[in-house]
């Protein structure tokens, strides 16, 4: 079995960033990190399993990053025809996922083409890690979001 270095130091750092208390943002220096959230804004119908794949997309939709509960938008972006997104933040520190700074996807209303939202109010997703990804630049955190839920 081959030892790769890089591996075994990254896989350390993860751990230790995802599991001190103190930890809240994973540091790596001179290295770039990049977040990527991929997602679909839906217009869900009360009472079914709709899913970002079953529901109908809407595009049009303002989609904000915040990790600060709504306070700070890192990013935005605005939906496609289809109600895909794909927000980006480059930074020397991206926030870890995990409380107390837990990041969100916000969607402020109304939305005028989703009759089943509410007239006023927030809609928020929290993001689900799928990988990181080592690139000679530095580090991909590719996360997702699911259906949105109404908040206020």
């Amino acid at each position: 079995m081959a030892f790769y270095p890089s591996k075994l130091i990254l896989s350390l750092l993860f751990v230790i960033a995802t599991t001190a208390s103190v930890a809240h943002s994973i540091r790596v220096v001179d290295q770039q990190l990049l977040l990527s959230v991929a997602g679909r804004v839906v217009c869900a119908v009360p009472g079914t399993n709709c899913t970002t794949t079953t529901c109908p997309g809407i595009a049009g939709v303002n989609v904000t990053l915040s990790c600060n509960g709504g306070q700070t938008t890192l990013a935005q972006a605005m939906t496609t025809r289809g109600g895909s997104v794909n927000l980006t933040l480059s930074a020397p520190v991206v926030p870890l996922f995990r409380p107390p700074l837990q990041c969100f996807v916000y969607v402020k209303l109304p939305i005028a083409t989703c009759k089943f939202f509410p007239h006023t109010g927030i809609l928020r997703s929290p993001l689900t890690l799928m990988n990181i990804v080592q690139v000679a630049a530095g580090l991909i955190i590719n996360t997702t979001f699911g259906v949105l839920s109404y908040v206020n």
